[in-house]
């Protein structure tokens, strides 16, 4: 009987959404758990990045044998490019994280983190080294293993040159360095990293070189309790990485995935004999489903509701929780550890029957990503591994029950604790309990570029959430830099509870050439505010809140501008460039692609398609030969980095080649030679000097072309440290009567983070002279 509860709790996850968070999402790990349940199988899985793992063998172990698996990742993908918003950075790093998460509930494994920082692609392990002390992300990855107890290791790479980015390299040699070591108590202390232990068995994933593999397993096996096969469940699972682009198809029927072993410490066959990765180990005591699923039987299905009166808590406030035990089983239930008041209740719940209590929620914390809740350290986070995963930490933030079937043992009941309301057009919604500050302050932007001792009008808006129980005058401060002035600098409003409202606030004036800070501050009931989160919310994933200072850091930059510019602005992926050129003062209209066809395109003196727009946008594509009929007749198009797509006859008007790992330089201090120096576009308006490449984020260029038309004109070479020069950093052609720029520089993250350089090239490609 306990091993019914454990399975098929385990199983159901697969396809029945959990109604206790807040998009209708499944709960990061089973909502039942056994007490002095059976010990399992388990298995570790180490890469660098959220989609570095394999999902059909993590599907396979978890749903398919019933190992307890977890994935641990390095980062939390922040340097990457996100194909479904803005967000970037520690932004991006909050949408992998929850992407994940959404994973693991889907394909049943628990998720660790490292304290990595993934600061963007690296070529070579030493490169990565010197962002991430090796010791640092070894400490954390022994942490995990300690507190994890695996028996089996698997990595996806082979810490190799082969595995091409350097922090691939990286999570595979410290894998291997923590399987080796996790015994050795001198150099990792139990004080600070626990119980020794030693791992039995290491693999590596062999799919990127299945010639090496030593295992063949079918992860097309077909389970017909969950009717769906483990690569199905896998395909659901992967396609959780929206962000990244990786949907995933299903595919019935077989599929073969590969591991290779690359050591064992039990004995075991010789490794291209072994037939079961469990081989050697014994499994009469841990517990691993072997051949195929059979329905388990449930006695006494339980579900458990923790609905808070309010969708948002003020810090030190309290939230009252209305709590129903519901009995959907055919047996009695013995309901233990639930509180009416001061009282502990010990009530027999019947079936078809439901138990309710009221309790309180104190709001002690914040509810933040907790890794953010420190500033980071270089490129580590700051809080400390503690062993916990991540779905755990999550979970223990639940209401949680002890209940004992009749007949059967105690089991652990948790739930999310969440806001529960009808929305007239999506239905049923649950939204999660959050903990805020009484009022919450935000400014629409963290960093700005002005003109510098040029006067500019701007619009600063203060958004004000409230977290507290009743109608309260808030006033909003503004504080300027001398040269500012608004139009007025305090504003009163009344908040009602929950409520959020944006006031706005005209500021005008000229500053000097350095950095100046904007700050608004919140006053209600005696208490001042400072800080503000932004939102972030898709629908596969639970939504979140990063916090930062009500302030705005302006970078006020010596850049001058193409006279009598009108720009028109086609958004591509990841993309904030066109609220930084409005900052500095360029006339822009932003151009939906669907749009182009009824648009009137010769009243732009240029047309901007943002960062792999073409990738994104099927319509861009299609009507791509409008904005060549621009250029043709006389217009300038500056279109930014894309991928293979770049490449299709019809897209640029002069081919370019990219490599199939295409070339990039990722070193943002790389040198830059100026092979034309003579350029207009290192010319005019801006002097384009070796200062305006200084003080550059993540890269200087990605996506590269390797090979291009002689009709393209160059005039930048860059590297990183030894490799060859690429000089396609910009392109620039002229194409009937007017010019086309093509630009893989990285001034997608150089402008949004204040870069005055990257503010300065901008302003080039934009106007001036013409391409001869």
């Amino acid at each position: 009987m306990k091993r019914a509860v454990t399975l098929v709790v385990l199983g159901a996850a697969v396809l029945m959404p959990h109604r206790g968070t807040a998009q209708g999402m499944l709960p990061s790990a089973a909502s039942i758990r056994m007490q002095n349940a059976p010990e399992r199988m388990r298995v570790l899985w180490i890469g660098a990045h959220p989609d570095d793992e394999d999902t059909n063998l993590i599907a396979w172990l978890a749903r398919g044998r019933r190992v307890e698996t977890a994935y641990l990742s390095l980062t939390r993908g922040d340097g990457g490019q996100n194909l479904i918003g803005n967000e970037l950075g520690e932004a991006l790093g909050v949408i992998r994280t929850e992407e994940l998460l959404a994973a693991r509930r889907i394909d049943g494994a628990h998720q660790y983190f490292a304290r990595g920082y993934d600061f963007g692609f690296s070529k070579t392990a030493d490169e990565t080294r010197k962002h991430w002390p090796q010791d640092s992300l070894l400490n954390d990855v022994m942490t995990v293993m300690r507190a994890y107890k695996p028996y089996i290791v698997i990595t996806t790479f082979s810490g190799t040159p082969r595995d091409g980015h350097g922090q691939h390299q990286i999570s595979a040699i410290v894998a291997r360095q923590a399987y080796d070591m996790a015994a050795d108590t001198a150099r990792f202390p139990v004080k600070t990293f626990g119980a020794p232990w030693t791992p039995l068995k290491f693999y590596r994933l062999a799919r990127f070189s299945p010639q090496d593999r030593t295992i063949s397993i079918n992860v097309g096996e077909y389970d017909p309790y969950l009717g769906l096969s483990y690569q199905e469940i896998a395909a659901d699972s992967r396609s959780q990485h929206k962000s990244q682009g990786e949907g995933t198809l299903r595919r019935k029927g077989v599929v073969w995935d590969y591991l290779t072993r690359e050591d064992s410490r039990v004995p075991a066959p010789p490794a291209k004999e072994e037939k079961s990765i469990f081989a050697g180990l014994d499994t009469t005591r841990l517990l691993v489903q072997e051949g195929r699923v059979t329905r388990p039987e449930l006695p006494a299905p339980i579900a458990l509701e923790a609905i808070a009166d309010r969708q948002t808590l003020a810090l030190g406030d309290s939230a009252k929780l209305a709590m129903v035990i519901y009995n959907r089983g055919r047996v009695p239930i013995r309901v233990t550890g639930a509180k009416s008041g001061d009282v502990v209740d010990a009530r027999i719940v019947l079936p078809d029957s439901a138990f309710r209590w009221t309790e309180w929620y104190h709001g002690s914390e914040i509810t933040q990503p907790w890794w953010l809740s420190q500033p980071r350290n270089g490129d580590l986070f700051t809080p400390r591994i503690t062993g916990i995963s991540e779905d755990e930490r999550e979970r223990q933030g639940w209401a949680h029950l002890s209940v004992r079937p009749e007949g059967g043992s105690v089991v652990e009941v948790a739930t999310p604790i969440v806001y529960h309301y009808v929305d007239r057009v999506r239905g049923d919604v649950q939204r999660s309990l959050i903990v805020a500050p009484g009022i919450s302050v935000t400014l629409d932007q963290a960093i700005e570029m002005v003109r510098a001792n040029v006067a500019s009008n701007q619009l600063v808006k203060a958004t004000l959430r409230s977290a507290l129980s009743d109608s309260s005058p808030v006033t909003v401060t503004l504080s300027l830099p001398r040269g500012l002035s608004a139009d007025s600098l305090a504003r009163t409003i009344v908040m009602a509870p929950g409520a959020t409202r944006t006031l706005t606030f005209k500021v005008r004036g000229a500053l000097p050439r350095g950095t100046h800070q904007i700050t608004a501050t919140a006053s209600a009931k005696g208490k001042s505010y400072q800080t503000g989160y932004v939102p972030i919310e898709y629908p596969h994933i639970n939504p979140q809140r990063m916090y930062r200072p009500s302030t705005i850091s302006v970078n006020a930059v010596d850049v001058a501008l193409p006279a009598r510019l009108n720009v028109a602005y086609v958004p591509g992926v990841g993309d904030n460039i066109a609220p930084v050129l409005q900052q500095l003062g360029v006339l822009l209209t932003i151009v939906d692609a669907d749009d182009l066809p009824q648009t009137d395109l010769s009243r732009f003196t240029a047309i901007v398609v943002g960062p792999r727009a073409y990738q994104s946008s099927g319509s861009l594509q299609d009507n791509n030969d409008y904005l060549l009929s621009y250029v043709r007749n006389g217009g300038r198009l500056v279109v930014q980095y894309g991928q293979g797509e770049m490449q299709r006859p019809g897209i640029m008007p002069y081919p370019i080649t990219l490599s199939q790992r295409a070339e990039r330089v990722t070193d943002e201090n790389a040198p830059v030679t100026f092979t034309d120096p003579q350029s207009p576009l290192l010319n005019a308006p801006n002097k384009i000097t070796q200062d305006d490449f200084k003080g550059w984020v993540q890269e200087r260029a990605t996506y590269m072309p390797s090979t291009f038309d002689s009709h393209w004109h160059t005039m930048l070479a860059m590297n990183d440290p030894g490799e060859q020069p690429n000089r396609a950093a910009i392109l620039a052609a002229p194409y009937g009567r007017g010019t086309y720029i093509y630009v893989s520089l990285a001034l997608f993250r150089q402008l949004p983070a204040g870069v005055p350089g990257g503010a300065r090239i901008f302003a080039n490609l934009l106007g001036g002279n013409t391409i001869k």
